[in-house]
């Protein structure tokens, strides 16, 4: 009896005593509920962060933590609930944290993106409400640490994407309607692009994260909206918007873009810090004539060939390498001997494995081995986008079997994001026989092409039943 009614005396305590005591682990569901409801915000704050670290989608958390999202007088208990409930991963949480987006203080407000983005994947997604540290060209994203997107297949509800998009485009904060644009491009928000759109227009302080954001939807409707900044004032905004419009390969900006290189270089690139080099070797602002050339260069496209021919030659590795890329992507055999009589001098490593690409797109199916072998080398990532790229997934189907691991393992990851039917098949004697790290990566790049060609997961695969980790989506 008296350990009974020293209970009562502490839990009493806990919800009164101003300064109560931190929260051990292991309360239970009844404790927090009450902690919940106690006059010190701290004693909440916390009740509200335990809550959603128990990651359960039942009725009564759902309920309280809305309450305190919504009700509760402190803003920093109300995200802290809000957090919460993105993590319960329950679709019931969608309208309640819709409607934080009327709260007054902006830090629930971004709280309320961020947890409507949790709702599909928490990978690598803290720069949707964080700064930015600095400018970083080379990385399409710009950030070194915001290159997460869902799959493709991943269906997000529509009641999401119209309210961060009137987020993004209406917020009366920018750093709100930042943290929306960044979340649009996460879950690949193509019914946003409108809004968006308008956003792009309406705040010069925010074209950076729309431009990127464009990228990651990946939609060729975001096209139109990118030539008008091909010549902006701002360079790091023309220059983007050109490399937007060359990573969604958007061939009515081909005309435009050779417009903008026929003005030349306006002033020599200014020296700034570089994170992280996707491809290229920039460690300045480029010229403007080199943004458009290396935009042609990722389209690819037969009207600019006279552009890719003039620079095979240029003393800069970097106007070589983005014309070989560019002539690789129009295809034509036209330029083979030159490019093959150019390989046995170039000295640049970079450049040439954009020559030996070229060569295999022109049709010198053998060439490809020289740019799988690099999977294994100090240029994989260049070599793994040139091989996201290969028109035929057959000709990838050899290197399963390579002596070298590090390529059986990178081969396989490609042709689950290329694949056809005829991969799924090819695949099959690596999931059945082969070590269990590449049985692991062959049965996901099996299921992602099958995803991919059926719209979305099936509960009853195996691969998901298998995986207890939280609901994630992996990068592109």
């Amino acid at each position: 009896m008296f350990m009974k009614c020293g209970c009562v005396v502490l839990l009493v305590f806990a919800l009164l005593c101003p300064e109560a005591p931190a929260m051990t682990a292991g309360e239970s569901l009844e404790t927090l509920l009450a902690y919940l409801k106690s006059p010190n915000p701290s004693t909440r704050r916390d009740a509200a962060r335990k809550l959603g670290e128990r990651r359960a989608a039942d009725k009564t958390s759902i309920e309280a933590l809305l309450a305190a999202a919504t009700k509760d007088d402190d803003r920093a208990v109300r995200a802290e609930a809000v957090h919460s409930l993105g993590l319960t991963k329950s679709d019931t949480t969608i309208p309640g944290l819709i409607s934080c987006f009327r709260d007054s203080e902006p830090d629930v407000r971004k709280a309320a993106v961020k947890s409507l983005v949790i709702l599909y994947t928490e990978t690598d997604i803290d720069f949707i409400t964080n700064r930015r540290a600095g400018w970083n060209l080379i990385n399409p994203f710009l950030d070194t640490d915001d290159h997460e997107v869902i799959e493709p297949y991943v269906d997000v509800d529509p009641s999401i994407i119209s309210a961060l998009g009137e987020c993004a485009r209406g917020d009366h904060e920018r750093e709100v309607r930042i943290s929306a644009i960044r979340a649009l491009g996460v879950l690949r928000a193509k019914a946003a692009i409108p809004q968006l759109g308008d956003a792009l227009n309406a705040d010069q302080e925010v074209r950076i994260d729309v431009l990127r954001t464009f990228i990651k939807i990946g939609d060729l409707a975001a096209g139109p909206y990118l030539i008008s900044f091909f010549r902006d004032t701002d360079r790091k905004v023309r220059t983007q918007a050109m490399a937007a419009a060359g990573l969604l390969k958007y061939r009515p900006a081909v005309e435009p873009l050779l417009e903008v290189y026929g003005l030349g270089p306006d002033k020599k690139g200014v020296l700034t810090s570089v994170g992280h080099k996707i491809k290229g070797r920039f460690e300045y602002m480029p010229a403007r004539d080199e943004a458009a050339l290396w935009a042609l260069s990722l389209i690819g496209d037969e009207k600019a060939l006279h552009v890719f021919a003039e620079n095979m030659n240029d003393k800069d590795g970097d106007r070589r390498q983005y014309a070989f890329e560019g002539l690789a992507r129009a295809a034509n055999p036209k330029y083979s001997e030159e490019t093959s009589r150019l390989l046995s001098s170039e000295s640049n490593d970079d450049v040439k494995l954009a020559q030996y690409w070229a060569i295999y797109r022109m049709g010198s199916t053998v060439n490809i081995q020289n740019v799988v072998r690099e999977l294994d080398g100090p240029r994989h990532d260049q070599a793994r986008g040139y091989l996201l790229e290969t028109p035929n997934p057959a000709d990838l189907y050899p290197y399963i079997r390579s002596g070298s691991k590090t390529i059986r393992l990178r081969v396989i990851e490609i042709l689950g994001r290329i694949g056809d039917a005829g991969t799924v098949r090819e695949l099959e004697p690596s999931v059945l026989t082969a070590s269990r790290d590449e049985s692991n990566a062959a049965t996901l790049a099996k299921k992602r092409i099958e995803w991919r060609m059926t719209g979305r997961p099936n509960a009853n695969d195996d691969i998901l039943r298998r995986d207890s980790r939280p609901r994630k989506a992996s990068n592109p």
